[in-house]
């Protein structure tokens, strides 16, 4: 595929980090007050780390509750690369040790009209649609709670729309997202980086 190029496994560089390219990303909880997302879609039509650049991203689909969620995991459209994210990236975290999952990811960018992805992963479609974006800006997050900086420009969408196999899964957009990011946004650029 010539949207994969690999590389020599991050020999020579001294920093853990993972750059995108057009970022797609949302989550919805059950209620405002939930502890955790049911869903969680996070990706980006480039990832690029020390060991290659690929589509990519992670995705969290429980609508149920149910103690095993329907999917959870990362997707890569290269399955070898994808292993980075957990091992390098979201060490400590829930998805430290998440399975990687080869898929193909579509975007449609029509920024700040609508931005929408549609990932095909284990015999799975996942559909997320955004809308009423405000202004894209730049954010630069200390690394807690998550394990990573972040150094992003993003724009918060206030509407989504999620489809698992063409069923429309329900709940609410959230104050913040994972990480104190937004809950929807489109991310034209940004950057992942262990300090």
């Amino acid at each position: 595929m010539k949207d994969i190029i690999t590389r020599n496994n991050g020999l020579h560089y001294a920093t853990d980090f993972l750059a995108w390219t057009d970022g797609v990303d949302a989550m919805l909880k059950p209620s405002e007050d939930a502890p955790l997302p049911h869903v969680m879609v996070h990706t980006a039509r480039t990832t690029s780390t020390p060991w290659g650049n690929a589509p990519g991203g992670m995705l969290l689909i429980n609508p149920d509750m149910k103690e095993v969620p329907d999917f959870f995991g990362f997707v890569c459209a290269a399955e070898e690369l994808g292993k980075y994210y957990g091992l390098k990236i979201f060490k400590g975290t829930p998805f430290e040790n998440a399975p990687v999952f080869k898929g193909n990811i579509e975007m449609n960018i029509t920024f700040p009209g609508n931005v929408s992805v549609r990932i095909e992963v284990a015999g799975h479609i996942c559909e997320l649609e955004m809308s009423d974006f405000e202004p894209a800006q730049y954010y630069n997050r200390d690394p807690f709670p998550m394990p990573f900086r972040q150094n992003v420009v993003e724009a918060k969408a206030k509407s989504a729309t999620f489809k698992w196999d063409g069923k429309i899964i329900g709940g609410v957009l959230p104050k913040t997202g994972i990480g104190s990011g937004l809950p929807a946004c489109y991310s034209p650029s940004g950057m992942y980086f262990i300090e």
